[in-house]
């Protein structure tokens, strides 16, 4: 009864009625992939409705409630005591409740972190983007605040060294979501085939007629490849293969720099497995 209306103080909600929640619950049900179908059937009736219950309770949405438990099962066991703890660790942040659930719903493994590994991260975003564009980044790409910061900044440089892109641009873009290999390898994909022309950095000149960053970076494989005349998936495949086997190359040969060249500095986060590479673009322009 405590943990109810302590729950109840800090995110401000009402109990829902159990009736009208199981019949928004039914009628959504009756309308969800057969993934989630799946999922539900493998966690079992019982628990699954518990879990969505719990959820609901916090204040998500239903459709909110079974997107996390479906890319985040292990929530079906966790308290409430403990999911009301990271609303509490991303309030501390500067969130607002509403952005917080947006937060969560988006990235449910937020729930897996420790309080130290998230406010690292948070900590590191708004050093490379800023305060506001921070926020509007970690709100838009939430998985920001789990990933190794590392990575986070190695797309943060690419963004904007390598597509010019400013950082409201980075930010409100969302693409941070996508993973650097599938960043650089589209972008350079576009440019090497002649689609994307390189960007004048004083004048910005290409930036109209270039491809927008939904057609480059959130579309399939076989939708992006729609923008090319004359390339089949396999040419895609190849071109993806050869990326990787340049990016593991070059990884080896920062590290043996790394190696050579270490300062003793051994404060980096036991977790950040990119703490021993060298950033390629730690010159990165102030945007």
């Amino acid at each position: 009864m405590m943990l109810r209306r302590s729950l109840t103080a800090v995110l401000g909600l009402g109990k829902q009625s159990k009736s009208k929640w199981h019949n928004s619950l039914s009628a959504y049900l009756s309308t969800k992939s057969d993934e989630l179908e799946d999922m539900r059937n493998t966690l079992g009736q019982q628990v699954w409705d518990a879990s969505i219950k719990k959820f609901q309770d916090l204040g998500f949405s239903l459709k909110q409630s079974s997107s996390m438990l479906f890319n985040n099962p292990a929530l079906s066991s966790y308290p409430a005591k403990r999911l009301c703890h990271h609303f509490e660790v991303l309030s501390s942040f500067g969130f607002k409740t509403e952005e917080i659930r947006e937060v969560l719903a988006r990235e449910p493994k937020i729930f897996d972190r420790d309080f130290q590994v998230l406010k690292k991260n948070h900590s590191n975003l708004l050093r490379q983007m800023g305060n506001h564009q921070g926020r509007v980044a970690a709100i838009g790409a939430p998985n920001t605040l789990i990933d190794n910061s590392f990575i986070t900044n190695q797309k943060i440089d690419y963004c904007i060294m390598e597509i010019m892109m400013d950082k409201p641009k980075i930010a409100k873009s969302r693409i941070l979501q996508c993973s650097y290999s599938l960043i650089k390898t589209r972008h350079k994909f576009a440019y090497r085939s002649g689609l994307y022309k390189k960007i004048d950095p004083k004048n910005k000149e290409g930036l109209i007629n270039n491809p927008s960053v939904p057609d480059l970076f959130f579309s399939s494989d076989e939708v992006f490849l729609t923008l090319f005349k004359g390339f089949t998936l396999e040419d895609y495949v190849v071109f993806d293969s050869l990326m990787l086997s340049e990016e593991d190359h070059m990884n080896v040969e920062d590290e043996t720099d790394s190696n050579v060249n270490t300062d003793g500095d051994d404060t980096e986060d036991e977790n950040d497995s990119g703490g021993s590479y060298k950033n390629r673009y730690s010159a990165r322009r102030n945007k």
